[in-house]
This record gives structure tokens, C-alpha cells and sequence, in this order.
């Protein structure tokens, strides 16, 4: 829910057309997207979401593994957004915006 809100934003903001959320089990959820976000420029980006990790290295080497074609993982710390939701979600936006600029430099 916490990056619904955001991308909701960002496609108010103007700054990606629109998205898609998976819903559990199914096709895209499988395939290991939690989100796919339709850029500006008719391209999509799929993003897989986790709840931040004592051992990040280990649960992104376990998504690659599992999922080789979906390179952005976005880990959100559930704690801080409660603590501090317009910070977390201003790092979120930046961090989306990041995963916009590398998949636009890798055409």
C-alpha cells in the first residue's frame, strides 16, 4: 500500500503514466513483479517490492536468482514509514525516479 500511494502521486505529478499492481498469486506475482509502471516514454518498468531485511545481500541474491529479468527491487523499511511517512515516501519517490533513469540508460 505504501507504494500505491506513492506512484498514485507520481501519476498526478505527471512523472510516470500510470501502473499496474499485482495481486497475490497471480501472473506478474509469479514472475516476481509486484508493481509494473508505464513510463512517459510508452516503455513499462517492473519493480519487486520487499519489506527491508537484516540481510539485504542474501534476499537480493535469492530474487536474482529466482528472477533474473526483474532488476529493480525497491526495500522499504515498514518501521520508519510508520515513524516518518513524507520522509519515507520522499525516499521512495527517489528511488523510483532512480530506477526511471537507469532502465532510460540501458536502451
Amino acid at each position: 500500500m505504501i507504494l500505491k500511494e506513492v506512484l498514485l502521486e507520481m501519476q498526478k505529478d505527471d512523472l510516470i503514466s500510470g501502473f499496474i499492481q499485482s495481486r497475490k498469486n497471480d501472473r506478474l506475482d509469479m514472475e516476481g513483479i509486484d508493481f509494473l509502471l508505464f513510463l512517459k516514454n510508452d516503455l513499462s518498468l517492473a519493480v519487486q517490492v520487499k519489506t527491508h531485511s537484516r540481510n539485504h545481500k542474501r534476499c537480493i541474491d535469492k530474487h536474482f536468482r529466482r528472477h533474473p529479468l526483474i532488476k529493480f527491487v525497491l526495500f522499504i523499511k515498514i518501521g520508519f514509514y510508520n515513524r516518518r511517512p513524507e520522509t519515507a515516501s520522499r525516499y521512495i519517490k527517489e528511488e523510483i525516479k532512480s530506477f526511471i533513469k537507469q532502465s532510460m540508460s540501458r536502451q
